[in-house]
């Protein structure tokens, strides 16, 4: 069985489109994409290989932020702050 699968809103059945809905808790648009992914519970990372995880994310962070260019701290917060608004339906 696959642990991953995507469909489009369009594509569901009433049910499925109802309850994906109700999980986000909100009507999904006819164009949206929705992914399913499934994850079995799993021991936590030992400390050394939780440091050596940690600085992997924190490069790729690094390398990521660096493509960004010339923006201010300022202009982050505020597109931080526009994507939170958007996500939690408080347009701004």
């Amino acid at each position: 069985m696959p642990d991953h699968s995507v469909y489009r809103a369009r594509d569901l059945a009433r049910d499925e489109r109802l309850i994906v809905e109700r999980w986000l808790g909100r009507r999904l648009s006819n164009d949206e994409t929705i992914s399913i992914n499934a994850y079995r519970p799993h021991a936590a990372p030992r400390p050394g290989k939780r440091q050596s995880l940690r600085r992997t994310i924190v490069n790729q962070a690094r390398e990521i932020g660096s493509r960004a260019g010339d923006i201010s701290d300022q202009e982050i917060d505020d597109m931080l702050d526009d994507a939170f608004d958007a996500v939690r339906g408080r347009g701004r």
